[in-house]
């Protein structure tokens, strides 16, 4: 059930669109191999085969058959904060009928997502959630997902400045959604045995299936974030409560089967 964490839905219900969007713009960021770190020492393990298959549900048709041309796949060395910060750019290509989405699954800090190339007490080389929103915010899409498989995610939803603003710079009356791994305060659990981060694996499960609970062939963020929520905290046995904020309507299409 969504309740607080979807704190402007309810009035939007039946006003914002629900169709399937023209055209995908994505975004696919996943680091495990850090430049500043080792295996023994903060590298992940696997962050980037999560991006890959986010890129390959893309790809398929229950993601709507989105061409390699729409998509910026950025792993490990490639996730440079400045590489990053130009894919960006691909989201301003989109039109109003368009979707835009990015994922990143990687290490997260207070106010950021750290890059391939991260400074260690250098706020300067990470990519903050301001910049993130900016990009969001110049791009004409319907649709704006943000996906994010990292420690602390659920700080994005953590807002320095006004609502009115918010849903002004950055909803523009449109379908804005970020689903995100973890609370604020929580860690992304990485699962040796799903060989994956839990929070992608069952992202990608309910996305290709397990997530069409009323068996219409359509996945809604309603569905997804009802199947990917338990899912996810039985797996981590609570550790990890992934997050679905914005405002959007609940009937959002995010995949059909």
């Amino acid at each position: 059930m969504l309740t607080n964490l979807l704190i402007w839905v309810s009035s939007f219900l039946g006003y914002l669109p629900t169709a399937t969007p023209g055209t995908t713009y994505a975004v696919v960021v996943g680091i495990s191999d850090y430049k500043a770190l080792s295996y023994a020492a903060g590298d992940l393990r696997f962050a980037d085969r999560d991006a890959r298959q986010v890129v390959t549900f893309l790809q398929s048709k229950s993601g709507g058959n989105v061409p390699m041309a729409n998509i910026r796949l950025l792993t490990n060395r490639q996730a440079t904060l400045s590489a990053v910060q130009q894919a960006l750019q691909l989201f301003r290509k989109a039109g109003t009928n368009d979707r835009v989405i990015l994922y990143f699954s990687g290490h997260g800090l207070p106010g950021s997502f750290v890059p391939y190339d991260a400074r260690p007490g250098n706020q300067g080389k990470m990519l903050s959630y301001q910049a993130i929103k900016a990009a969001f915010h110049e791009s004409s899409a319907i649709t704006k997902l943000c996906i994010a498989d990292a420690c602390l995610s659920g700080g994005m939803t953590q807002q320095k400045i006004s609502r009115t603003a918010i849903e002004s710079k950055v909803n523009d009356g449109r379908n804005v959604a970020m689903i995100l791994a973890s609370r604020s305060t929580q860690y992304a659990v990485e699962d040796g045995q799903l060989a994956g981060g839990a929070f992608t694996h069952f992202l990608i499960k309910g996305l290709t299936g397990q997530g069409d609970l009323d068996g219409n062939g359509i996945v809604t963020i309603r569905e997804l974030h009802q199947y990917v929520g338990p899912a996810v905290r039985k797996r981590t046995r609570g550790r990890q409560t992934p997050m679905f904020y914005g405002r959007f309507s609940d009937s959002l299409p995010l995949s059909y089967r």
